[in-house]
C-alpha cells in the first residue's frame, strides 16, 4: 500500500501534484506525470513509472519514510569495501 493521500492538478500540461504523508503524518509534495501515475497504479514497479523521482522519494511514496527516517531506523549502508574480513 502506498502512502499517496492525495493528487491535485497542475498548471502544467498532464503532471498532478502528489500529496504523500509520512508515518509521522507530515505532507510532503512532488509532481508526477499523470500517466505515470496511472501505469504505477495499474501495478506497475515504482522505479519503472516514476524513473525522473529520487530513490528517496519513491521510498516515500512507497513506506512513508524520510530519508532521515530510514537512517535514524537502519542507520547508513555499510561500505563493504572496507570493511575488515
Amino acid at each position: 500500500m502506498n502512502k499517496i493521500t492525495g493528487v491535485t492538478t497542475t498548471p502544467m500540461n498532464g503532471w498532478v501534484t502528489l500529496t504523500v504523508t509520512d508515518v509521522v503524518g507530515d505532507n510532503h509534495y512532488m509532481d508526477v506525470k499523470q500517466i505515470d501515475l496511472d501505469v504505477y497504479e495499474d501495478g506497475a514497479l515504482i522505479q519503472d513509472a516514476f524513473p525522473y523521482l529520487t530513490l528517496e522519494q519513491r521510498e516515500l511514496i512507497i513506506t512513508g519514510l524520510t530519508e532521515d527516517m530510514w537512517n535514524d531506523m537502519f542507520g547508513d549502508e555499510p561500505d563493504w569495501d572496507n570493511e575488515e574480513e
